[in-house]
């Protein structure tokens, strides 16, 4: 990213703009809909693109700093290279995705879907997935850091080699497919409601033996 960055936004963005080293605070881009946009270099602050319709974006060495990104679907979505902090991206869709060498840190993604997403080296810290979708995504690149994942759903997925530290899991769904995956907790009760959710997910029920006939 240049040290430099331009603040004039096109009038127009249409189908295969290109915005390139860019700097915009307060932009609003709701409900913007185009394909094969591409955002290169650019850091947007405060901004928003809630309920935009991005197919086949290319965003590739940029920073989303205290955006809204809720609503928002990026279906087939190449994302290179760039660090979301501190975001609104509850109900973000993003089908087909790649995520490659990006990170996401203290943001909101409650009922996001990442249906068939690809990631490769990528780092969710501290964010908030309630709810969220992983159907078939390949999360075999991604680390998972004090994350709230409670009742997300991990059916078909590819983990081995994925990690989860200190998450949390209540309610989460489709658990047994993380085979291959690491999963460290700091706190015993973490652990248990890991393993139970496996598994229960399993058809496995956990009881006292007092409780058995």
């Amino acid at each position: 990213m240049r040290a430099q960055l331009d603040s004039i936004l096109p009038t127009e963005i249409e189908d295969e703009t290109r915005l390139l080293d860019l700097g915009l605070e307060d932009v609003d881009l709701s409900d913007l809909e185009a394909e094969h946009l591409e955002i290169g270099g650019c850091r947007l602050t405060r901004s928003k693109l809630a309920g935009s319709d991005l197919e086949k974006l290319i965003l590739v060495d940029s920073e989303l700093l205290h955006c809204d990104v809720a609503n928002a679907r990026w279906s087939d979505a190449a994302v290179t290279r760039v660090a979301i902090v501190s975001s609104r991206m509850t109900g973000f869709a993003g089908p087909g995705m790649s995520l490659q060498h990006t990170t996401v840190r203290d943001s909101l993604l409650d009922y996001a879907s990442f249906r068939f997403a690809k990631f490769q080296k990528v780092e969710l810290s501290d964010c908030r997935l309630q709810n969220a979708d992983f159907v078939s995504a390949d999360l075999s690149g991604a680390v998972f850091r004090q994350c709230d994942l409670s009742g997300a759903e991990f059916s078909q997925v590819k983990a081995a080699g994925a990690l989860f530290v200190d998450c949390t899991w209540d309610g989460a769904k489709g658990l047994s497919f993380l085979a291959g995956a690491t999963v460290a907790a700091s706190s015993p009760i973490d652990t248990l409601t890991f393993a139970t959710a496996v598994t229960t997910a399993a058809g496995i029920t956990l009881t006292h033996p007092d409780e058995v006939e």
